[in-house]
């Protein structure tokens, strides 16, 4: 079935290029193999990190650590500075998210997806963010998009987009008996500093997350 990542749907919706478009539905047709994902390395830190209040000992500790292990293959060196730089990076931007009154959790390792379409939209949640708001216990979610690229930037509106899909993903498979909060659905463009809510209204935004989604699917069988 037809298939993209939220963050791949973000930029796809953003894109002006004809060219980048289809890269992008060729990239999720046919990934290689032999990649392995970049910045993988960034959850256990990032974890300890939200879990302690956001300490940032637990991520300066992860920085030196990565930036000091010079073992391994060049890719396995590259991997841990750029994990390293993302910290620093998330470091930077940590007074932008929500602290009080949160509990962040990891995301489910194999979550449910989104389909939409005819695509299935993996969405994926980094952590999932719970409160409580005048009573009423509420949810959250942030995903991080790592890419430091200028031309895969999700920019503004691509961000909002993201946390749309993160808004849309909580209301179908969020956990029960508790409302979903845009405020608090967000999309973080790491290397850029951008904490993006995802908008009250979302109807707008749908109906081109949608129309994207079909757009999607029917070039997929001609690539």
């Amino acid at each position: 079935m037809p298939r993209i990542s939220a963050n791949k749907l973000g930029e796809y919706l953003v894109t002006t290029s004809p060219t980048r478009r289809r890269r992008i539905i060729l990239d999720q047709k046919q990934p290689s193999q032999a990649v392995v994902p970049l910045y993988r390395l960034a959850d256990e830190p990032l974890a300890a990190f939200f879990a302690g209040g956001g300490d940032q000992t637990e991520l300066d500790r992860a920085v030196v650590r990565l930036k000091s292990d010079t073992s391994g293959t060049t890719w396995a060196i590259d991997d841990r500075r750029r994990t390293a730089e993302a910290l620093e990076a998330i470091l930077g931007l940590a007074h932008k998210l929500p602290k009080d009154g949160i509990a962040y959790t990891p995301g489910q390792e194999h979550p449910p997806q989104l389909q939409i379409k005819g695509l299935n939209i993996s969405v994926a949640p980094h952590f999932l963010l719970r409160f409580e708001h005048r009573g009423v216990p509420c949810v959250g979610a942030l995903k991080f998009h790592y890419p430091k690229s200028a031309d895969l930037a999700l920019e503004q509106k691509g961000g909002e987009y993201v946390a749309t899909l993160l808004h849309q993903w909580l209301t179908l498979h969020g956990p029960r008996n508790h409302k979903p909060m845009p405020s608090h659905c967000l999309s973080i463009d790491v290397f850029r500093g951008a904490v993006v809510a995802a908008p009250n209204a979302s109807t707008r935004r749908m109906a081109d997350i949608a129309a994207a989604c079909e757009e999607i699917a029917a070039h997929w069988q001609q690539l």
